[in-house]
């Protein structure tokens, strides 16, 4: 808020009158001009502050993912094994197997420091490459999320059917359901792998600025 005040003096003539407006005219301009200056610096600061949150929130997110990435040939190797007893038990045939491991990691990918920038307006100050960079790696990241919340959803029905008791002494009709489950994990545990994948290298690329 500028205040504009009354001259102390009388003005007295035209000319008098011409100053003293050409002296309010540069003073608004000075205020106006360190005002400015002042707010672009609070945008760069805010700018510069969300920008490294979310390249650290992203560096974060590559180092958490990358373990789940390691585990997921493990785990579809342990699929496959279940896989193969169920349907032995489908199929009426003996099962020497009588333990079978399942197992899952899961990556806890954040974006607060991504929704805290585009809540405060930060995004605005940045260029608009680098936003388009961010904004793609999180959409990825949600569909890895999204995927991995859906097999995770499945773990607990999965483990009722074979990682309790006796896979042996499962009927047929069990091992049928269960199967059925098995495939649709294997399916998106595969999709999950891919998902995984891309999203590593879009946090590469984001990370180097391409």
């Amino acid at each position: 808020m500028l205040d504009v005040h009354a001259p102390h003096e009388k003005i007295h003539g035209f000319r008098d009158f011409l100053l003293h407006l050409l002296t309010i005219t540069i003073g608004l301009l000075i205020a106006l001009g360190l005002e400015g200056c002042v707010e672009w610096n609070h945008h760069r600061h805010l700018r510069d502050e969300a920008a490294a949150n979310v390249r650290q929130e992203i560096e974060d997110n590559q180092k958490d993912l990358a373990s789940v990435r390691a585990s997921i040939g493990n785990e579809q190797k342990n699929l496959k094994e279940i896989a193969e007893v169920l349907q032995l038990r489908v199929d009426g045939k003996p099962v020497n197997k009588r333990s079978l491991q399942l197992g899952m990691t899961i990556a806890t990918l954040q974006d607060a420091s991504w929704q805290t920038a585009a809540s405060t307006g930060a995004l605005s100050y940045m260029e608009y490459a680098q936003v388009k960079r961010y904004a793609s790696a999180y959409q990825l990241q949600g569909q890895f999320v999204q995927m991995q919340s859906a097999l995770v959803d499945k773990v607990p029905e999965l483990l009722a059917y074979v990682a309790s008791g006796d896979p042996t002494q499962l009927s047929a009709s069990d091992a049928g359901l269960a199967l059925g489950e098995v495939r649709r994990a294997m399916s998106r545990l595969e999709a999950m792998r891919e998902i995984g994948d891309a999203l590593d290298q879009t946090y590469s690329k984001t990370l180097k600025g391409e």
